[in-house]
């Protein structure tokens, strides 16, 4: 087996911003970007207004769909911070691959390319929209545009889909499988997903991409690269019990939960705190109201399978700085887990991820900030 997983960059595009810097200055700010949608009437939606693929990406992104862009984009990002670009290569590192958590997928392209079929015959299909009607079609247009020839998987937990994406990468570059691995999630809001949202009508729907570069502190290390963050624990329960979730983590990670210096909460709307808050009393006792919590889906929405990613990297931030982000918006309705609409000091270097879903399916991670 290898050594410890760590990451050595970052990408990420979300409705508060896009780029590592720009999202983490608008977390810190208190940023919310729900409002009104101009694409979906009716309904208040954290989207990525004007998104345009091509400033990151430049050509060759026609037959790639509002999904794919937004993951490679991310990817672009992670693999230029982290010195990994191929774009100068005219073959791929083999070793070099992405594993990436989705919800839905490209699912406005498979409704689409199904509806045209169905209401106007399978003459009348357009072939290009076909490879974009599979739900790791985000993961392997990217993985075509950057040319990574290693693992290519999507995983789909639900809500707790990226940080499943993580654990698979992390497990993988432990037993040697691979060199370097990104991992994250990514969302789209299309017509469909919003419909859900809509119907749903508790949390506000968001969108985005967020991808870490993991690899090995030997690679990273022989490589030149300083390390930021190191992947300690991961713990998956299904069912109701989401309490044996974090126990999991938390013993993967080898700590004991008074070493938390900060949470990232799964919660996106009132509805989903009771649950959240019984499993981490159950936990933590007492000592949750002494350990900082932020709500991250305040600021850019409930992203689906971006959202564990997203929450991820902005713990990273948080272990970073020794100082977490305020939770944007009204805090009455968090009751009674206590947030703070003005930035926290912490102490301490790990911080837990929550990704607990109403489908049964939990998981949460563990994070360190890097330390030799």
């Amino acid at each position: 087996m290898s050594g410890r997983v760590v990451v050595t960059a970052a990408g990420v595009i979300s409705a508060i911003g896009a780029g590592l810097e720009s999202f983490g200055c608008a977390l810190y700010s208190g940023a919310r970007a729900a409002r009104p949608s101009a694409r979906f009437p009716g309904l208040s939606t954290a989207e990525i207004v004007d998104f345009n693929a091509q400033q990151w990406l430049g050509k060759g992104i026609r037959a790639m769909d509002r999904s794919a862009r937004l993951l490679a984009v991310a990817a672009h990002m992670a693999l230029d911070g982290a010195g990994l670009s191929q774009e100068t290569v005219d073959t791929g590192d083999p070793e070099l691959g992405l594993v990436c958590g989705s919800v839905y997928g490209s699912v406005h392209s498979i409704a689409a390319f199904d509806w045209t079929g169905i209401t106007e015959g399978p003459t009348y299909v357009n072939p290009m929209e076909f490879p974009n009607t599979v739900i790791n079609a985000p993961a392997g247009q990217a993985a075509i545009k950057h040319k990574l020839r290693g693992v290519n998987s999507t995983v789909c937990a639900g809500t707790a889909s990226s940080l499943h994406a993580i654990h698979y990468a992390a497990e993988f570059l432990r037993f040697g499988r691979a060199r370097a691995l990104l991992a994250g999630g990514v969302e789209e809001l299309s017509e469909e997903s919003a419909l859900a949202f809509r119907q749903d009508g508790a949390c506000v729907p968001g969108e985005g991409a967020a991808l870490w570069l993991l690899e090995t502190d030997d690679t990273a290390q022989a490589r030149g690269r300083s390390p930021w963050i190191e992947v300690c624990g991961f713990g998956s329960v299904h069912g109701d019990n989401a309490a044996d979730t974090v126990r999991q983590a938390l013993a993967d990670a080898g700590i004991q939960p008074e070493q938390i210096a900060c949470i990232m909460l799964s919660t996106a709307c009132r509805s989903q705190v009771p649950a959240e808050a019984q499993a981490l009393y159950q936990v933590f006792g007492d000592g949750l109201s002494r350990t900082p919590l932020c709500a991250t889906k305040a600021a850019f929405g409930e992203a689906l399978g971006a959202s564990g990613a997203l929450s991820a990297i902005a713990a990273g931030l948080a272990l970073q700085q020794q100082m977490l982000p305020p939770t944007a918006g009204p805090l009455d309705d968090m009751a009674p887990l206590v947030l703070s609409g003005a930035p926290l000091p912490i102490a301490g270097d790990y911080a837990l991820i929550n990704a607990f879903g109403s489908d049964g399916n939990n998981a949460a991670l563990v994070i360190r900030l890097w330390k030799n």
